[in-house]
């Protein structure tokens, strides 16, 4: 899965790109659509019966600073998933392209099989409220009672894998890990993701930390895991529920994992954030300037819910980043200044208007972690671009030796980004170039502390 751009020179389109999501085909369209230029999903020209998809066949044109791209897009729905193979073309090579790679294509892209495991699965519901959240399950071989750990996604919607890069399935490879070393895994699909009910897009950080809690207490529930050693592990944004539910004198935890979770404000951390991730891509230093001053005159409007006023900063904004962009930059965004302004600023409008964001930015994750008295490990990478450590490490330790924590870990694994694999810049477009693999040290790190703080029964 991917994206692969040919760029035989800076004006090639030819691309290919194969990706899934855990959101229905229609979701998916809403979402690309301003990509495209287009107000509507075009309709389809037929359908292709595959030895694993049936996929629904489109095609179409547009036109982005005066070049014509014909389109070729599939897509076909599985188990809660959207899969969508693109070509991008232009139109004197569209036909042999289509022929030659596209069509092949809805043949060759199958479902990655799942591999024996020597341990029992088990699909598991539980709920919050009126939520019913749907689960994978997995458990050592022998009776128990296990310990066990509960892993939560970071943002954005997530399945149980947390694929956040198609065919990279972190939380299937973590769990997969931990259930060898003994401990039981239970990883679920966020609200309103897969087979989960609930609206994802109402959902606040504070019900996704209670959904975490609801699946601390369906383990503990449970006569095959031991009550008394039931964690969680948070990746991410999921390090801020962590926190949360480490606050809680009634959780039940007995430990905490924080993955490149959290420490300081949101607004703090999405400052910083976007410097970073900027300067990965070799943003200049106008770029970045302008992206700050937009942030810091955006967040008040978020925390208010004015979301009119939200766009029309973001549209702005946008048109005085592009005098900061080069002439390659704009060619490959393929658009003017205006129509760039407008396709992103609806591209953004899912995101910035979900409940958790203007919850993320109003939240300090510090008061919490000093409330935190149960085992912490807290694990960050070296070359993160959204969870620095420079940025987050010191302050998880000042605020768990405020709580009197006497019994915490915070280790830097310093070639791992966001996702742990072992990267060269840190930087977003590199994640889905490194594969689905973590670096050798990440999965022994967790392991190694959490057999230390958990006893494995006979």
């Amino acid at each position: 899965p991917g994206l692969y751009a040919r760029g035989s020179s800076a004006t090639d389109v030819a691309l290919v790109a194969v990706q899934a999501a855990p959101v229905s085909p229609d979701d998916l369209w809403q979402a690309i659509l301003p990509q495209f230029g287009l107000d509507a999903v075009p309709e389809p020209i037929g359908d292709d019966t595959s030895p694993t998809f049936e996929w629904t066949l489109y095609q179409f044109d547009a036109e982005f600073n005066g070049t014509s791209v014909r389109f070729d897009v599939a897509t076909a729905e599985n188990d809660g998933k959207t899969y969508l193979i693109l070509l991008q073309a232009s139109p004197e090579e569209y036909e042999t392209l289509h022929n030659e790679v596209f069509t092949p294509m809805l043949d060759t892209i199958t479902l990655l099989e799942a591999m024996p495991v020597p341990y029992p699965l088990e699909e598991v519901t539980f709920t919050n409220g009126d939520v019913t959240l749907a689960g994978t399950l997995t458990l050592p071989e022998g009776r128990g009672p296990h310990p066990a750990v509960v892993l939560m996604t970071g943002s954005g919607p997530q399945d149980r894998n947390e694929e956040v890069v198609p065919g990279f399935r972190i939380f299937e490879q973590i769990a997969d890990h931990l259930t060898r070393a003994g401990v039981a895994v239970l990883r679920y699909d966020d609200r309103g993701v897969g087979e989960s009910t609930g609206d994802y897009a109402a959902t606040s950080i504070y019900d996704f930390a209670s959904d975490g809690l609801a699946a601390v207490d369906y383990l503990r529930a449970r006569e095959d895991i031991d009550p008394a050693q039931v964690g969680v592990l948070g990746h991410s944004e999921g390090g801020i529920y962590a926190a949360q539910i480490g606050a809680n004198p009634d959780s039940g935890v007995a430990f905490i994992i924080s993955v490149a979770g959290t420490a300081v404000p949101g607004e703090e951390l999405l400052l910083h954030q976007s410097e970073l991730i900027l300067r990965s891509t070799g943003a200049s230093q106008e770029l970045i300037d302008s992206q700050r001053d937009f942030l810091i005159e955006a967040f008040p409007l978020i925390a208010a819910r004015d979301w009119e006023a939200v766009e029309q900063l973001t549209h702005d904004a946008l048109l005085e980043q592009w005098e900061f962009m080069t002439d390659e930059q704009h060619e490959q965004l393929g658009s003017d200044a205006e129509a760039f302004a407008e396709s992103t600023t609806a591209t953004l409008r899912q995101s910035i208007t979900a409940e958790w964001y203007p919850t993320v930015i109003e939240y300090n994750p510090a008061p919490d972690w000093a409330q935190t008295t149960v085992p912490v490990l807290g694990i960050f990478g070296g070359k993160d671009v959204q969870v620095d450590d420079q940025q987050n490490a010191e302050p998880l330790a000042e605020a768990l030796e405020q709580a009197g924590n006497e019994d915490f870990e915070i280790i830097v694994l310093p070639d791992a980004n966001h996702l742990f694999q072992a990267a060269e810049t840190g930087g977003l477009e590199e994640y889905a170039m490194l594969g689905p693999e973590f670096t050798p040290d990440f999965l022994p790190t967790i392991s190694d502390w959490l057999l230390a703080h958990v006893d494995i029964p006979e």
